[in-house]
């Protein structure tokens, strides 16, 4: 079996510097922040300021949506999520949050939420539950599940995300300008309980994550900082850095000439998992517990699971090119451009998952 890791697209966001203030004024910003912070009695409003605009934020915000809201840049009512930027971790919160995707700032980008592999449950009994998917859909196949840069129309929508062209191709990471210095901060999950943490401090109840660990010394096949699309995402959601590297890695399998089998981990702490599917078009694609199951758990612990899905035909041609009038499949999820959506029997009862 080829346990032969695809993508090498290095991920990850633009700086906020260069996108919040190009897309969200003064005037947007400051309505927002009149209607969702609340202010301390004995605070000075000039104490921290967002640097896109100079818009006086009080340090006490009143909830976790309103917090996302502003260090995002965007409104839950009038969207203008910026997928784009550096910022776009924040509307992803959200979406974690709430359950529903924030509209993007240009119909273009509504492309990333229908990418996310990040998936979440709207059954509040398991609501703090993540499921990690790289491959879920065609054009997921096109991006995750080729090798090298193929020019291809997700490739190319991707590429300037994630590398900066005009300083030598340097990996670009998550980050958003804060505080009355213009400090640019990376956003990961030891800033957001320092330095982001007068803004983050609501979301330490409503936005329940996955605890984080230091574990990157016992990345079972190795960790040398390459980043892959979306893995600064899933390692700040999953709380320990490496896990989207080693998705990328070794959660695809090629068992024969265009085959290809496809990963999910799942967050589900004291959980029994049975019968997890990927169901697109009323069809499902069955999973079984992953070759690496053990030592995925030996890393991270108990609370998670990975799984590998049954084979499916995979046309490594026609993914390359990004030809999906022409990639025909029995199973999901490349059978349409439809979502799909993951499900499994957890502790006995059916919980479906979504990404979007």
């Amino acid at each position: 079996m080829r346990l032969y890791k695809l993508v090498m697209i290095v991920v990850l966001f633009f700086t906020a510097a260069c996108s919040s203030s190009a897309n969200h004024t003064k005037e947007d910003k400051s309505k927002r922040v009149d209607t969702e912070v609340k202010q301390s009695p004995n605070q000075n409003p000039t104490e921290s300021l967002h640097a896109a605009d100079n818009t006086p934020i009080p340090l006490n915000i009143s909830s976790c949506e309103a917090a996302l809201e502003f260090l995002g840049g965007f409104s839950d009512q009038e969207g203008g999520a910026d997928y784009q930027s550096g910022e776009r971790i924040f509307p992803l919160l959200h979406f974690i949050l709430t359950k529903q995707a924030v509209p993007a700032v240009s119909p273009e980008q509504e492309v990333y939420m229908k990418d996310n592999p990040i998936f979440v449950t709207n059954n509040s009994k398991y609501e703090h539950l993540i499921a990690f998917a790289t491959i879920h859909s065609k054009r997921t196949g096109a991006l995750h599940g080729v090798v090298g840069y193929p020019d291809n129309e997700v490739i190319n929508y991707y590429l300037p995300m994630v590398l900066d062209v005009t300083a030598e191709n340097k990996e670009i990471i998550p980050s958003v300008e804060i505080g009355s210095s213009n400090e640019i901060i990376p956003v990961n999950r030891q800033t957001w309980s320092k330095e982001l943490s007068s803004y983050t401090q609501s979301c330490n109840d409503e936005l329940v994550l996955p605890p984080t660990q230091e574990n990157t010394e016992r990345v079972f096949l190795g960790y040398n900082g390459k980043l892959y699309p979306f893995s600064k995402e899933i390692d700040f959601v999953a709380g320990v850095e490496a896990v989207g590297f080693q998705l990328a890695e070794i959660g695809n399998s090629y068992p024969g000439e265009n085959k290809i089998q496809i990963p999910i981990l799942l967050y589900c702490p004291q959980c029994k998992i049975e019968n997890v599917t990927m169901i697109q078009d009323g069809k499902k694609l069955k999973f079984k517990k992953d070759e690496y199951y053990k030592e995925w758990q030996q890393w991270l612990g108990k609370e998670w699971h990975a799984f590998t899905s049954e084979q499916i035909d995979f046309d490594e041609d026609k993914f390359k090119k990004a030809d999906f009038d022409n990639i025909l499949s029995a199973l999901p999820p490349f059978i349409s451009d439809n979502p799909s959506t993951i499900q499994a029997t957890i502790n006995g009862e059916l919980v479906t998952f979504i990404n979007h």
